[in-house]
């Protein structure tokens, strides 16, 4: 079971990203968090410790604990899990399903799913466009043991928010590697560029909080559209 602390920070984090404290950009007081969740200062303070180390907040003597005015932006923001509708709550964001069906792992997907060839796996090829501009191409496969189920109207919409809130699976955290590669032809004609323009891609592995890989995607992204938040915390 999720400690109680990490639990009130994962819902102190889904209200920021959902712009519940926009109007005073300030969080709740001590007291009222733990009138609020009926748990001790002591365990709102680790939560918000959470929060302060993942760059979402900062601290202000004497005055209290405020949101970071970096998540009214616009970015892919690497910090967090949310996907891109969130990431683009004040936007249009539009999900065209490119093909989706039930297959097995080959080589490379079980190398990075750490799984058997011929494991069987969801894949889904999606077009996300912003503002009706072509924003990204993703590749995703999904281990089938761990994503129980998915159809065509769940992933036209956020996967995430499905797997979080309908199969209550607890995603942990996940390995990024970003770089710049030469486009493909078929990925330049989605993204209405040319062959051999530029982009950046995106490598992910999803992990669940147990340690086990359900997702493995690539995010081919619209090299003139796409910026990418990095939140650094300082401590001295």
């Amino acid at each position: 079971m999720t400690a109680k602390y990490k639990q009130v920070a994962e819902q102190i984090e889904t209200d920021i990203v959902n712009h519940v404290y926009q109007h005073t950009n300030k969080l709740l007081t001590e007291d009222e968090y733990a009138t609020k969740y009926g748990i001790s200062r002591n365990t709102v303070r680790k939560a918000i410790e959470i929060l302060v180390n993942k760059g979402y907040v900062y601290q202000v003597q004497g005055s209290g604990v405020f949101v970071r005015d970096h998540y009214n932006s616009d970015y892919v923001n690497l910090e967090k899990l949310q996907g891109l509708t969130s990431d683009f709550s004040g936007r249009k964001v539009e999900t065209r399903v490119l093909a989706f069906e039930q297959t097995t792992a080959n080589e490379e997907v079980a190398e990075r799913m750490k799984c058997p060839v011929g494991t069987p796996v969801y894949y889904v090829k999606r077009l996300r466009l912003v503002d009706d501009h072509p924003f990204s191409v993703e590749d995703s496969y999904f281990r089938k043991s761990l994503v129980i189920y998915l159809d065509e109207n769940i992933i036209q919409k956020s996967i995430y928010n499905y797997l979080r809130n309908d199969q209550k699976l607890a995603i942990g955290f996940a390995d990024r590697v970003i770089y710049a590669d030469f486009l493909k032809s078929d990925d330049a004609v989605l993204l209405e560029l040319k062959e051999d323009d530029p982009a950046l891609l995106v490598d992910n592995t999803v992990y669940l909080t147990n340690g086990q890989i359900f997702d493995v995607s690539r995010a081919t992204h619209h090299f003139r559209h796409v910026k990418m938040l990095k939140v650094s915390n300082i401590k001295s």
